[in-house]
């Protein structure tokens, strides 16, 4: 039973740089911390943050080829599962955050407390 709980749990250090190595090569990228939860069958959330060196004005365009990677990442990760929920938020260097969900459109921007899932992402992306 304890072995299929840590299965729940966070992914392996070595598991997670596979995710935010890549990510730190994007240009006006700074540092990526991003994990996973629930590895196995009980995918939960990608949470975290990554650091632009960019400012709110060009935010959203500096995640845009990141989150486009992230997604693919999460899409092999998961066999396509739809239902790991996104909690990253990216941070520009003025200080500025802007959630990925942003770059699905205005109605995913403005409510903000719905919980938006990989599967929103993967339609956007093509990949399903």
């Amino acid at each position: 039973m304890v072995a299929a709980l840590a299965g729940c749990g966070r992914l392996l250090p070595s598991q997670t740089d596979s995710l935010n190595d890549p990510v730190e090569e994007f240009e006006h990228v700074t540092s990526s911390e991003m994990e996973t939860s629930g590895g196995g069958t009980m995918r939960t959330s990608l949470r975290g943050d990554i650091r632009f060196d960019v400012d709110e004005d060009q935010l959203l365009d500096a995640l845009d080829p990141v989150w486009r990677q992230v997604t693919e990442y999460v899409f092999e990760l998961d066999d396509g599962f739809e239902m790991r929920s996104v909690l990253v938020i990216a941070h520009g260097a003025d200080g500025s955050t802007v959630a990925p969900e942003e770059l699905l459109g205005p109605e995913y921007a403005a409510d903000q407390d719905a919980t938006v899932y990989f599967g929103d992402f993967f339609e956007h992306y093509g990949l399903i």
